[in-house]
């Protein structure tokens, strides 16, 4: 009888603990602030007893760093999150912004010391969004570092883009 009842109780933990979970989501741009990504900074909806806890160290001010699908995973299960991560995502992008050395001349114009694209540069844009990516030609409107956003205009459709720039001739959009 006493074996009975604790099967029954731990049963009735483990679904519990599955049946009340937090549903959370992947943010849209997942930017880091500090030595680690967090909870916070990856899921929409984390709870705030969760939002602080560390992932994965954070990549250097101004880079890019990716985080495989299984970690996210591993790490929502660990917190008693319920996350089912997008079709055909199998990493994401963490990016954080700094590292920049922006001096402002006196015209009030912006120039950046070490831009990886320069206002008028041919740039490789990649749009993506969960389960499909699109690479088009943009030209930049100013100038900009890896991990700073910057405005580009479609050469197509002669639309402006805000991307966050990847490296020397790339950017990336987000939805």
């Amino acid at each position: 009888m006493l074996r009975w009842s604790c099967l029954f109780a731990c049963l009735y933990l483990v679904f519990a603990s599955v049946a009340f979970a937090e549903p959370v989501t992947l943010r849209a741009r997942i930017e880091a602030s500090g030595p680690a990504v967090t909870m916070g900074d990856v899921f929409e909806g984390a709870p705030a007893d969760v939002a602080g806890r560390a992932i994965a160290p954070s990549p250097p001010s101004g880079q890019m760093s990716t985080i495989n699908m299984p970690v996210l995973q591993a790490a929502a299960s660990a917190a008693g999150l319920q996350f089912t991560p997008p079709a055909g995502v199998n990493a994401v992008q963490v990016v954080r912004p700094g590292g920049l050395r922006a001096t402002l001349p006196a015209a009030g114009g912006r120039t950046i010391a070490d831009a990886a694209i320069r206002r008028g540069d041919s740039v490789s844009l990649v749009y993506q969004a969960p389960g499909m990516s699109l690479t088009m030609r943009a030209r930049a409107l100013e100038d900009g570092a890896i991990g700073q956003p910057i405005r580009l205009q479609n050469t197509s459709s002669n639309r402006t883009i805000e991307a966050v720039v990847t490296g020397p001739g790339a950017a990336r959009a987000y939805p």
